[in-house]
């Protein structure tokens, strides 16, 4: 039964009983580590002044600090006092810095608006390379870029990097530069770092004998995955994969199977504050404060003591501290938020950080009177006979759906049941045809098909099981779906993937073509005709014309496709935002020049504006309909003139027309 302690009256933290002998040294020991405190935070942040400079607007200063597996983290926050630019830093005990972002100093507005950016990419990567020399020029470890995505929304770049110990990919080093594409500086920088001991790989297992160990210890396994087709009908599918194993891996020194949880979590991940930023090691007055504002603080030591010894609470001698936070109120008291666990119960509290009054406190977990959630009886009773098919799982504690003997994914049900009333029911159960696997290829087939495609490789993982800073080299490989009866490679939609298919758009017909620079540019964000031919001669359709311009007007960035459900999908963005009506679709039509300004300007929301054609005059001796349409983008330099003082509005346009079209809105 879980039980949940919850104290709402402050209680006071009580002291047993000591000598002053005794009490003066712990007296001197904690304000030797609240002084130590005080000076990590100054040479930090010094530190971090040295490398980043702040803008002098930004005068307001405040920090915070957390603790994660036992080391701090600082956050420094400037911002300016009467406006909306700010910056903010995070930085390690040990001086790397894992976060920094720079807002309000945008030189314009269009972040919300689609732009190409006005530097280049390569340009845009020197500027990235040269603040992570800069941010952290002691860094441990090596990183390396590794891939870019410009964005026309953002309009800018962002370049990804992975972190390297002695040339092994560390999964949890990740990060990325944000490059502002206007002005190129840095906008933004985050990277995953944890001070922690590297095990070497020197006495590793071998491929060979990882991929047995797999293959006993892990393996893919035959699962029914199922998923809604666009006409809203489920479809099930089976599928060799790593579906219940996901987060398990090869461990490289000892062969075992290891689960490595991949992510965090925090209980009261509050923190520790401090405000306001004159000289003293290069600090301001507002910095001098927030440093003063921290003495007289109970250490993190002294406070955990003081709660474990606490007799009222019967804290367990066993259980982990998982965080200690600082963060102070807007009355500026300081609160200690302190989160503790074991495999037994979980803690919750929050301290007065200068008196030791608790302000609140919560406990909750297990004991030997709850009653486990495999009641079958009860599933029974609530699922008739679909409980026929569902098995009760140790591991996830969960009933799983089978169906010809195998799994099938994402259909479960929960049964909770307290002194035999039942506490909690749901039930997931797909309505649908499941294909037969009686010609499925064997496990082993699938494993060899997978290790002959996809690399296996050691790479360093922290452990969060543990939440601990632990480091375990594994073997990992990308585990992705196989179909079993063809052996090729499929997405959630049971779709073949392509191996090795670039992410960006290239064509075999543009050398020398006029429209070649612009075909180009758009490619890389994706803006294109899929296939290895652009055919930039040919007269575009509508429906094509359409996807162009969904994929500047705030929808996903697509890739034109030569199928009917992008088509259909194409149709009914155009039609919800009034670009199109349903009456006027035409898939396989071609687009006029006045069509396509029509559409254009619908697409931009400016119809209200371009409708009242006697108010308009246009540079062109042939327009005489949809005069604002063609006036407004000729004067936003998207269309122009065949140089004779004509429009043409009747001639159609062709895919390379289209895209300068495109590009000229974009870059306008």
């Amino acid at each position: 039964m879980k039980k949940l302690l919850a104290v709402a009256s402050a209680l006071a933290l009580t002291v047993s009983a000591v000598s002053p002998a005794v009490l003066a040294a712990e007296t001197l020991a904690t304000q030797q580590t609240e002084t130590s405190a005080r000076e990590n935070m100054q040479k930090i942040l010094e530190s971090v002044k040295q490398r980043v400079e702040i803008p002098s607007e930004c005068s307001e200063f405040s920090s915070r600090t957390e603790e994660q597996y036992g080391e701090k983290v600082y956050n420094f926050t400037w911002n300016e006092k009467d406006g909306n630019k700010s910056v903010n830093i995070t930085c390690t005990a040990d001086g790397v810095i894992t976060n920094y972002s720079i807002n309000g100093f945008k030189s314009d507005d269009k972040n919300n608006t689609p732009n190409l950016p006005k530097i280049s990419e390569s340009d845009a990567k020197k500027t990235a390379e040269n603040f992570l020399k800069q941010i952290n020029p002691d860094f441990p470890y090596e990183i390396k870029i590794y891939g870019s995505n410009g964005s026309i929304f953002g309009n800018g770049y962002t370049f990804y990097i992975k972190t390297y110990v002695n040339g092994v990919l560390f999964t949890n080093g990740n990060g990325s530069v944000n490059i502002d594409g206007t002005d190129g500086y840095v906008m933004g920088f985050d990277l995953g770092y944890i001070q922690a001991d590297f095990p070497s790989i020197n006495n590793a297992i071998s491929v060979d004998e990882a991929k047995k160990a797999y293959s006993d210890k892990l393996g893919l396994e035959l699962v029914y995955r199922t998923y809604v087709d666009e006409d809203g009908n489920a479809v099930a599918y089976p599928v060799y994969t790593q579906e219940y194993d996901y987060d398990k891996y090869i461990n490289a020194l000892t062969g075992d199977a290891v689960d490595v949880t991949n992510y965090r979590y925090f209980i009261g991940n509050k923190s520790e504050s401090a405000n306001d930023a004159a000289a003293d090691g290069g600090l301001t007055e507002q910095e001098i404060k927030e440093l003063d504002n921290i003495d007289g603080l109970i250490s993190r030591t002294a406070l955990e003591n003081k709660l474990k010894s606490n007799k009222l609470l019967s804290i367990p001698k066993n259980i982990n501290t998982d965080s200690i936070s600082l963060y102070k109120n807007y009355d500026d008291e300081y609160t200690y938020a302190v989160s503790m666990s074991n495999d037994k119960c979980n803690i919750y509290t929050s301290v007065d950080a200068k008196t030791g009054e608790i302000k609140y406190y919560s406990r909750w977990g297990e004991d030997d009177s709850e009653v486990k959630n495999n009641d079958d009886s009860a599933l029974k009773t609530l699922a008739g006979d679909k409980a026929k098919e569902y098995k009760y799982d140790e591991n996830s504690h969960q009933y799983i759906r089978y169906v010809n003997g195998i799994k099938v994914t994402g259909d479960y049900a929960n049964v909770t049941t307290n002194n035999g009333v039942l506490t909690d029911f749901s039930m997931n159960y797909t309505e649908t045809e499941f294909p037969s696997i009686e010609n499925a290829m064997s496990k082993e087939d699938a494993e060899n098909i997978l290790f002959d495609v996809k690399d296996y490789s050691i790479v360093y993982m922290q452990n969060y099981t543990d939440n601990t800073r632990e480091i375990i080299p594994v073997y990992t490989i990308d585990t992705e779906n196989i179909n079993p009866f063809t052996g090729k490679f499929v997405d959630y939609q049971n779709k073949e993937i392509t191996e090795n298919a670039s992410s960006k758009l290239e064509y075999s017909d543009i050398d020398g073509h006029y429209a070649e620079k612009y075909i180009k540019e758009l490619a890389y964000y994706g803006i294109g005709f899929e296939g290895g031919e652009f055919k930039p001669d040919e007269k575009i359709t509508q429906k094509d014309f359409l996807a162009l311009l969904m994929s500047i007007n705030g929808n996903d960035i697509i890739v034109l496709k030569n199928n009917l459900e992008q088509a259909n999908w194409v149709y009914r963005n155009s039609t919800q935002n009034s670009i199109i009506s349903e009456d006027e679709r035409d898939d396989e039509a071609a687009v006029t020049r006045e069509e396509a300004a029509v559409y254009m300007i619908r697409a931009i929301g400016a119809e209200n504006y371009a409708k009242y054609n006697d108010i308009y005059v246009t540079p062109f001796n042939d327009v005489t309909e949809n005069k604002g349409y063609i006036a407004l983008l000729s004067a936003m330099g998207v269309l122009s003139g065949d140089g004779n003082g004509n429009f043409n509005p009747n001639r159609e346009m062709t895919r390379a027309e289209s895209i300068i079209m495109i590009y000229n809105y974009l870059t306008r």
